[in-house]
């Protein structure tokens, strides 16, 4: 009894040092951000705010893996107004969503910022939540000096010197100027800063003629221009708008009756872009939201950064050219297995005409794409390409009646069968049998991050997921059961060099080597002779099709040891792609052409084998050790003690001579060919001869076999 109080009181004393550890750190930034901001005077802070002029306006650039400049971030010429120019409406939306008490604190919110690094401390500190980034509880005045001065470093000492800018700015200026100062500041993506350049560019309008939805519109996109701007994703921003609408109702700055027509108004957009179109478009604005995200806009648009990426651009443009050259809309995107290198990322086929980056943002269904992860976690957890499920009508106990695609059943079929032909019965069994929440813990574990609904339909790809999350789960399998999440900034330089961002690879285990290889095995069965057939590129290669109901959406996603590429197609309005418009017929297409390009100078390599891996010729129909008899037989993978020990009985009669004790090598048996050639003699002369039917079998069988026999006895080693 004693001991576990002794315990607990340890545990309380350990948790007590960490807060006073935290509350230390938290005194002595605020001591050293007070010394270093004190030398700064109150014409000091008037001439930085008004002139701007913390950072010279030096370009950013962007460089591929290569050293090839894919884009540049500058700054664009902002347009200044007036408070007076500006509509009440845009001033209370601002207001009511990101600092309601704004006219009555003097530069920050007390209140705001206990209870954001409460949460913090709860969330980071004590480990109940290290996901969740900090929050900082800024009002619009330190967002100003934040603006104005810093950089987006998440930190305790970098929180104190907002606070205490603030302060310093609440003196000098009055609200409305702070207010001004704060609306012409801000940055709402694609280039514009304040909001007359905003107006300008989201409805070709000035900003005093824009109406109570655009208004609230605009006030809802700075707290995330790349998530929030309906250029890229509509829903969102309009969920964002009447979050925005909603909280100027509570505060009584509107109606009733203004909220809810508001609400309901489309968004309409005269979108007005002004910049050249930059090379990879949809890849330069998904690593230029996470640069504002670390650095600020300040420091990213004026700051001369030297932004090092791992696009390849000359792949990038192949990838460009074959989606918009087919006709559909959709993604593609690449990455390297061991590196986790993103070395394509197409999100649609028009930027100009679409922002949306369906290779990040498009959550869809994957279809079939999404079974070898099925297969996988069978693979893991004891069962093998050779074990033997039925393809037959089935009715679970809720009505449901899952259908495969040719409305067709097969009967017995082997697992390895089951995947190249993508059964569905067959996958959904699989699924009932391994359990649907280990599939979905393996699914997690392999690099999807999405929701998946955990009820056997999921064998047929009916959780929404993003091509990314797909092409991340297939690398893990391509490279052998390591997952390596994917990166697509290498490294960040100031403008003098200094290295300021360093990415490296994290790698993680998650799945045995075997289970991996066995499943690619069977993959690789997928493009030779099952659905992907169209994908075959004279290397060796893996994959998997998918295709959802009504040929609404349609993939392919497949790998060599060196690249990954999922391809996906589909409208965004959900209309079907067309009949019989399947991952194999279009998607995998799309998938050979990009990877025959992007693989043309490379050397052709096949999967590393690991050790406790067996390869055996087995009979395509049983999945037993196959025999000479056998009509279709394929070398098998398996990992060591699960390889089949009985031979073919489907083809094959057990004769003495014949025995099941007898060891046939795991590659092709020599004599195999000549075998084949004697059988198709004997039939030839037995047809001329045309013996009754009953003594010709007979005689046959018995005459075959002393021919093997003596085959046997030619080519038996010494």
């Amino acid at each position: 009894m004693g001991k576990k109080n002794n315990h607990k009181k340890g545990r309380n004393f350990s948790w007590f040092k960490k807060i006073l550890l935290f509350f230390f750190i938290f005194i002595l930034s605020l001591v050293i951000s007070f010394i270093s901001l004190a030398t700064l005077n109150d014409q000091k802070i008037v001439d930085m705010v008004k002139e701007n002029k913390f950072l010279d306006a030096i370009t950013s650039k962007v460089y591929d893996i290569k050293g090839n400049i894919i884009t540049e971030f500058y700054q664009e010429n902002r347009t200044p107004v007036s408070l007076k120019e500006i509509p009440k409406n845009l001033i209370d939306a601002f207001i009511a969503i990101e600092d309601s008490e704004f006219y009555q604190h003097k530069g920050i919110n007390l209140r705001r910022i206990i209870i954001s690094q409460l949460e913090n401390f709860k969330n980071i500190i004590l480990l109940r939540n290290t996901d969740l980034r900090p929050q900082g509880g800024s009002t619009i005045t330190q967002q100003l000096a934040i603006n104005t001065f810093l950089t987006r470093e998440i930190s305790i000492s970098r929180k104190l010197k907002d606070i205490l800018l603030a302060l310093q700015i609440e003196r000098i200026f009055t609200k409305d100027e702070i207010l001004e100062m704060y609306l012409n500041e801000i940055y709402f993506g694609h280039g514009a800063y304040g909001v007359q350049s905003a107006a300008n560019m989201y409805f070709s309008k000035n900003v005093k003629d824009l109406n109570l939805a655009e208004c609230a519109l605009l006030a809802a996109i700075p707290r995330g221009p790349s998530y929030y701007s309906p250029l890229i994703n509509e829903e969102a921003a309009e969920k964002r708008r009447n979050i925005v609408l909603d909280r100027m109702y509570r505060l009584k700055f509107i109606s009733q009756e203004e909220m809810e027509k508001a609400q309901q108004s489309p968004i309409i957009l005269n979108y007005n872009q002004k910049r050249n179109q930059s090379n990879a478009p949809y890849f330069s604005t998904f690593i230029l939201s996470q640069l504002l995200e670390e650095f600020g806009a300040n420091m990213v648009f004026k700051g001369g950064l030297k932004i090092y990426t791992t696009l390849d651009l000359e792949i990038q443009q192949t990838a460009e050219k074959i989606l918009q050259e087919s006709g559909y809309e959709g993604a593609i995107i690449s990455l390297e297995p061991a590196s986790g290198y993103i070395k394509v990322m197409v999100g649609g086929k028009d930027f100009q005409n679409s922002k949306f980056n369906r290779a990040i943002q498009a959550y869809r269904q994957p279809g079939s794409t999404i079974k070898p992860l099925i297969y996988l976690t069978a693979l893991e957890n004891g069962f093998t390409p050779s074990n033997i499920l039925e393809d037959a009508p089935i009715t679970f106990e809720n009505g449901w009646s899952p259908e495969n695609y040719e409305k067709e059943f097969r009967g017995p079929v082997t697992l390895r069968e089951a995947l190249e032909r993508s059964i569905n019965i067959i996958g959904v069994k699989l699924l009932e049998q391994v359990g649907i929440k280990q599939v979905i813990n393996y699914a997690h574990k392999a690099g999807i991050k999405s929701e998946l609904r955990p009820d056997l339909s999921l064998a047929l790809g009916t959780s929404e997921v993003t091509p990314i999350e797909m092409a991340s789960a297939y690398a893990t399998i391509a490279n052998l059961g390591t997952r390596v999440e994917p990166i697509s900034i290498l490294r960040v330089e100031d403008n003098n060099g200094n290295l300021i961002k360093n990415n490296q690879p994290q790698a993680t285990k998650v799945f045995s080597e075997e289970a991996c290889y066995v499943l690619i095995e069977m993959m690789k069965g997928v493009i030779s002779r099952g659905t992907g057939k169209a994908a075959q590129i004279g290397r060796p290669a893996a994959g998997k099709t998918g295709t959802t109901n009504d040929y609404i959406d349609a993939w392919f996603i497949g790998f060599t040891p060196d690249l990954v590429t999922a391809v996906y197609l589909g409208n965004d309005d959900r209309e079907p792609l067309g009949s019989k418009k399947t991952g194999g017929v279009i998607a995998a297409p799309i998938w050979k052409k990009l990877m025959q390009e992007a693989l043309k100078n490379k050397e052709i390599i096949d999967f590393r084998v690991p050790d406790n891996i067996i390869k055996v010729s087995v009979c395509a129909q049983s999945g037993l050790l196959s025999t000479p008899s056998c009509p279709e037989k394929y070398t098998v993978a398996f990992i060591k003690g699960t390889e089949p020990s009985d031979y073919c009985n489907l083809h094959q009669k057990i004769t003495p001579e014949f025995s099941q004790k007898e060891v046939i090598p795991e590659t092709k048996i020599p004599y195999e060919e000549e075998i084949e050639k004697i059988k198709q003699k004997y039939a030839e002369e037995s047809k001329i001869k045309e013996p009754e039917a009953e003594s010709s079998e007979e005689k046959e069988e018995e005459t075959l076999q002393s021919l093997i026999n003596k085959l046997k006895e030619k080519y038996k080693k010494p």
